[in-house]
């Protein structure tokens, strides 16, 4: 008896949890806080990921969070911190296909791959819009290790070459070798 009391306090403390977060995120909607929406569902899709059992109901309920945060992200413009919030949902998307390829579900992994890849360039993109010299070439780098964990090992060498390059202009036209 005691067991169930404490099961159901759990799924109570859960419940309002999550009901803060909805509270939470419909404010920053309403502010129009892109942000902020971002960071909420990242980290419900992160939770989601944590504690996803046999079933993949919660992983397909975090595909669809992340989703989401991709639509946020994508609001929050070229400022840094959106930029480093695209850094972060790519590296979330990464880690969801791991999980997909580890249930043996190609269809799942086929779709999450596809997401990271559009994830991926979005970044690329967005990053070279920026006059941080430290954080385009930083996040130009990361990108780039998603892109080969995940097999495109082409266009995660032209993105290095794109972060070298940066780099090598900043500093006067050096010349910086990518190691092969």
């Amino acid at each position: 008896m005691n067991m169930h009391h404490e099961k159901a306090a759990g799924r109570l403390e859960q419940e309002a949890r999550q009901d803060g977060w909805i509270q939470r995120l419909e404010l920053a909607r309403q502010r129009r806080d892109h942000l902020e929406m971002a960071r909420l569902l990242l980290a419900a899709a992160d939770q989601a990921m944590a504690e996803a059992g046999a079933d993949d109901e919660t992983l397909e309920h975090a595909q669809w969070l992340l989703a989401r945060t991709q639509r946020s992200v994508s609001a929050t413009g070229s400022h840094a911190e959106g930029i480093r919030a695209t850094a972060e949902l790519l590296e979330a998307m990464a880690r969801l296909l791991r999980m997909w390829v580890e249930r043996d579900r190609p269809a799942a992994a086929r779709l999450a791959i596809e997401q990271v890849r559009d994830t991926a360039f979005d970044l690329a993109r967005r990053v070279e819009r920026s006059e941080d010299l430290g954080l385009r070439c930083t996040l130009l780098l990361r990108t780039a290790d998603v892109l080969e964990r995940i097999g495109d090992a082409v266009d995660a060498q032209s993105l290095r070459a794109r972060a070298f390059h940066r780099l090598g202009s900043a500093l006067g036209g050096a010349d910086i070798a990518l190691a092969a």
